[in-house]
């Protein structure tokens, strides 16, 4: 999403990249940070020593770049243009209730890992939990973010990265279906993925008519 966003030559078109980048980013040097005793940086090991620390750094610099960013852009003279093409209300509905869902659930998988990594369907450490709930949150913020700006041009780049994470996801329980519980957090977890799925391929596939 920050490759494509960074291709765009309107400001309008590539912001949708920002916020939900700058929360996923955050909370992620925020979990690192309470829990610098699980990463391997005086490991034996120069390769993990340094991915631990390569880590670090992406996580440290990314939050502060993104708010540069953004009071810098603030800055630049202009308008938005008008919306040409706004989403449809199905899939208004749709982002919205992904986006209440995926913000809950991250809160409450970063704020108290321990007692709410049960509701993942697959087990979790405080660590991963917290993770796990940084991706989420990240996440929903663009789907809350995709609502407000309302037009396909203004957001195609997510979008695009929308149906991009769908199908890794769903890559990723293939690969590992013994990993995953019989709870009903399975089941929520892959009718969520379903949905980010078929709301990215419809959106996906109506960016390209339209450059057709």
């Amino acid at each position: 999403m920050e490759y494509l966003a960074s291709r765009r030559t309107r400001w309008v078109e590539a912001r949708i990249a920002v916020p939900a980048v700058f929360t996923f980013t955050t909370l992620t040097l925020i979990a690192t940070l309470l829990h610098l005793d699980r990463f391997h940086f005086n490991s034996a090991s120069q390769l993990a020593q340094s991915a631990a620390w390569l880590w670090l750094g992406i996580y440290a610099i990314v939050p502060p770049a993104m708010i540069l960013l953004w009071l810098r852009q603030c800055q630049v003279p202009g308008l938005d243009s008008n919306r040409s093409t706004p989403l449809p209300i199905l899939l208004r509905i749709i982002l919205g209730s992904q986006a209440v869902i995926m913000l809950a659930w991250g809160f409450l998988l970063f704020i108290d890992p321990a007692l709410f990594s049960f509701s993942w369907p697959w087990k979790l450490t405080v660590l991963t939990s917290q993770a796990v709930g940084a991706w989420l949150i990240g996440i929903g913020v663009f789907a809350a973010h995709a609502l407000i700006e309302n037009d396909y041009s203004r957001i195609r780049v997510g979008l695009i990265s929308y149906f991009a994470f769908g199908c890794l996801e769903i890559v990723a329980l293939l690969r590992y279906p013994a990993s995953l519980t019989s709870s009903w957090s399975t089941w929520f977890y892959v009718g969520l993925i379903v949905s980010i799925l078929v709301a990215g391929f419809y959106s996906t596939k109506r960016i390209v008519n339209s450059d057709m």
